[in-house]
């Protein structure tokens, strides 16, 4: 019976260093898909932010900011100020914007999972807004984009409802859930 134990104890410890190391693994690839998110968000491709549209903006298209499926809680514009095609989320009311989540680009690029469900994570624009944020323009330049687009806008707003999860309206974005996204061309607006 004693002969048995150091084995016993050289089992555990082999596993004991099996699943520490099996840990260590786990959270260094978590760090770095953390870290390539970080880096994607932060994309070159957006040259810059603004909290309000310039007064000589003119909006091309307009879709409402639906809010918990049932709630308008503001709105989505489209507009382009020369190389720049800007899309402003604009709070209404009582609605205030938490987070933005920013999809531009080839329809079928939308970042999505295997169900069809969309990856707001993998989104290249995102924005955590301070509170009592109620209107956030992001500038992407149309040289990176194709002429005809889909435009996925979801957002984190908080409204006399609570919080509550946005988007901007348009089509079913697919898989199983009630996100949406919008189609848009370019040359529908004049520059």
């Amino acid at each position: 019976m004693f002969d048995s134990q150091p084995q016993i104890l050289n089992i555990m410890k082999s596993k004991l260093l099996i699943l520490i190391l099996s840990i260590t693994f786990i959270i260094g690839c978590s760090k770095e898909s953390d870290q390539e998110l970080i880096q994607k968000n932060s994309s070159e491709d957006v040259l810059a932010s603004r909290e309000q549209p310039t007064s000589g903006d003119t909006f091309c298209t307009q879709v409402d900011l639906i809010a918990g499926q049932n709630y308008d809680s503001g709105n989505v514009e489209v507009a382009i100020d020369g190389e720049s095609l800007l899309i402003t989320y604009t709070m209404e009311g009582d609605w205030t914007l938490n987070v933005s989540h920013l999809y531009v680009g080839d329809c079928s690029e939308r970042p999505a999972n295997k169900s069809g469900n969309p990856q707001v994570g993998h989104f290249p624009y995102a924005t955590t807004h301070a509170q009592g944020t109620t209107s956030y323009t992001y500038s992407i330049p149309i040289a990176t984009l194709p002429n005809c687009l889909c435009i996925a806008a979801h957002a984190e707003v908080i409204g006399p409802s609570g919080n509550e999860t946005a988007w901007g309206e348009g089509l079913p974005y697919g898989g199983n859930n009630w996100a949406m996204y919008f189609q848009f061309c370019l040359d529908q607006c004049g520059s």
